[in-house]
This record gives structure tokens, sequence and C-alpha cells, in this order.
């Protein structure tokens, strides 16, 4: 058995989707921090991803989903030498930004502005990444007292008399910042993925690892194909089947093809969205009739 930490925030969604749509049935427990999952050998358990690094260190849960930033900044506190990264899961990516308030900052429009404007006066630094915080401090020469705020970092730049004078704070477009009057004058990381971790111990354990490795391919396979879609088409005419054919193994598709009972073959490929509207034309030319598409889920090479 495995017992998973599963993310809350904003990796809470796409992770449980993920799983859904990979055939996995989900339930949270009435008080919320046990998902039951139908598979005899996994435990669900849902905890702060900020936590994730630190309770598979210490050995308490075999592996969790979490973000690159808080395993980097969990590695700065920690060290975290038993863990490994399974797999970079291709989530939406985030970036790690540092922002000042526009209202209070007016004129700063970049850290080398912001380092102008403060001098060497000591000042207020916020973030739930405080390792992160004080790394960055120390490469662009900031005098800072880092803390994290519990909370919505942003939140913490709002005037009047704001508790920081800057953050690094986590963000798909910035608009969360620009809502709250905060201007991006750096990008200390981007993208930041999320990850699959493992304590290094379980995942020596064969049974473990195999259990962990069809978990997080599931979900891979899952995200992969959804830019993949199935084509689906008639070719009526025997002539036009071997040049069509021909075609999409030449331009590297394999396809199935099926006799029809009226003559001719229907073909199936399996292709990446954004190419149909290419694809379609010349198969049309090459004598291609009913074409159609369906979405498609992939499991395994």
């Amino acid at each position: 058995m495995i017992k998973v930490y599963f993310p809350d925030g904003h990796l809470e969604k796409p992770v449980w989707n993920a799983l859904i749509e990979a055939g996995y049935k989900l339930k949270k427990s009435q008080r919320g921090y046990l998902i039951g999952v139908d598979h005899p050998e996994i435990v669900f358990k849902q905890v702060r991803p900020q936590i994730m690094p630190f309770y598979v260190m210490m050995g308490r849960g075999d592996a969790g989903f979490t973000g690159e930033d808080i395993l980097e900044n969990a590695r700065l506190k920690h060290g975290l030498n038993n863990i490994v990264v399974v797999e970079k899961l291709p989530f939406r990516p985030t970036k790690l930004v540092v922002a000042v308030s526009e209202e209070i900052y007016p004129d700063v429009k970049t850290i080398e502005d912001f380092k102008q404007v403060a001098g060497s006066r000591q000042v207020m630094f916020a973030s739930e990444f405080p390792e992160l915080a004080k790394k960055y401090a120390e490469m662009h020469g900031i005098n800072a007292i880092v803390f994290d705020p519990i909370g919505k970092t942003e939140a913490s730049l709002l005037p009047p008399r704001p508790e920081a004078d800057l953050i690094i704070e986590v963000t798909e477009f910035g608009t969360t910042l620009r809502e709250n009057g905060c201007r991006i004058i750096d990008v200390f990381k981007d993208p930041v993925h999320s990850v699959f971790i493992a304590s290094r111990e379980s995942y020596g354990d064969a049974k473990k690892k195999r259990l962990m490795d069809n978990l997080i391919t599931d979900v891979r396979e899952v995200l992969a194909s959804k830019n993949l879609i199935s084509l689906l088409f008639n070719v009526p005419k025997e002539e036009d089947i071997q040049p069509v054919v021909d075609f999409l193994t030449k331009e590297g598709f394999d396809p199935t093809v099926s006799r029809l009972a009226k003559g001719g073959v229907a073909m199936h490929i399996i292709i990446d969205r954004a190419k149909v509207k290419f694809l379609k034309p010349v198969l049309r030319d090459m004598g291609a009739k009913r074409i159609a598409t369906a979405p498609v889920i992939t499991f395994g090479d």
C-alpha cells in the first residue's frame, strides 16, 4: 500500500480531474482530509502542497503532488536528500514573480529601480516561499527581513501602511496582482511546473514503485491526451486506399484500416488537435469521405 498526499489549492482540481478521467473513482470524506479511491493499495490524504515535502522527507507518507517552487523552498530549508522527483507534470505551468505596490512605489519598474529607492535601509519582504525570498534578497544585495504572511501574499502590499515592501508570489497571468494594484518588477522563476515526489526509500521498494509509476503514468497519459483526438474517415474507392495509406505512413502515422461492408475502408489515426485543419483538406483531395473527430485518452505508447 502507498500513502499519497493529495493537494488542495490550485492543484486540487486538475489532479482530481485527471484521475477521474483515468478511471479512478474519488470521494472526499465528511471532514475532507481523506479522499476515498477505488484502489485497494492507494490511500490519498489531502494536505497543503507546502507541507508535503516535509511529510515525505520524514517518512509519514510515500509520495505527493506539489510544485517545483514549494519543493525548491523546502530543499533550501530541510535538504530533502531522500526525496526524488518522479515526474514533472504537464499541468498549466505558473511562474514566480517579484512585485511591489504601484501606489507606494510608483516609479519602480524593475528590481534595479527598487534597489536604488530602497538603498541600504531594511525592507520587509513577504512570501510563502521564505527560503527562496532569502535567496533572492542575497542574490540582489537587498537588506530584507523575510516573512511568510500566512495567507494572500499580495494583501501585504495593500496601502495604507502595507506590511511588505515587496513580495515573491506565484502567478499564472498576473491578473490577481494587477487587480490589487501590484506591479511585477522581476521574474524569479519561469516556468514553475507541478511535480510528483516520492521518498527515496519508498521509491526503492519494487512494489511501491510499481504502484506509484502506474498512478503517475495514468495522470500523464490523460494530460498528454488533452491535445489529441481520433480522426476517422472513409475511403470508399479501392484505387484511393493505398495512396492514402502511403501518404499517412510517410507523415508518421500508422493508420488502422477496416473493411466496409459495401466496399472501401474506414481509417483511424490519432493526431494533435492543432494539425487536423491542415490534414483534412489533403485527405479530402485524396478521396476521403465522412471525416469525423472524437476525443481520445491514450494508455501507453
